[in-house]
């Protein structure tokens, strides 16, 4: 996946799981409907400045937006990484614990799965 592509999708991603439409992200960040649009569909490149304003908006660091970028996607137009963190950070203790042991072994059967390929 292109690096625009993800940077937009990453955006949709937490703009939806903030509960914002496109209009409220472009109002809370000074930007039009369709500048936001472009961005969430990777035809264009924010400027910086609308990076950390949407970083803010988000209530992410800057670093975040661009983490993993272009990693991992789904089917449904969701970055991955991002509901991943997101549903981490809503766990407690034994659960976290179980999430991260579910996700080892996820790893390893992954591993070993790549390793017996021809």
């Amino acid at each position: 996946m292109e690096l625009k592509q993800a940077l937009g999708r990453r955006i949709k991603t937490l703009r939806e799981l903030r509960g914002l439409t496109q209009n409220d992200l472009a109002a809370e960040i000074g930007r039009s409907l369709d500048a936001v649009s472009m961005i969430e569909r990777g035809l264009n490149w924010p400027s910086m400045a609308t990076v950390e304003r949407m970083a803010t908006a988000f209530k992410v660091s800057t670093t975040e937006l661009f983490n993993d970028l272009g990693t991992t996607g789904s089917a449904n137009g969701q970055d991955l990484v991002v509901v991943g963190r997101e549903l981490l950070a809503k766990l407690g203790q034994p659960e976290l614990e179980v999430a991260v042991a579910t996700l080892e072994a996820l790893a390893r059967k992954s591993a070993a799965a790549s390793s017996a390929r021809p």
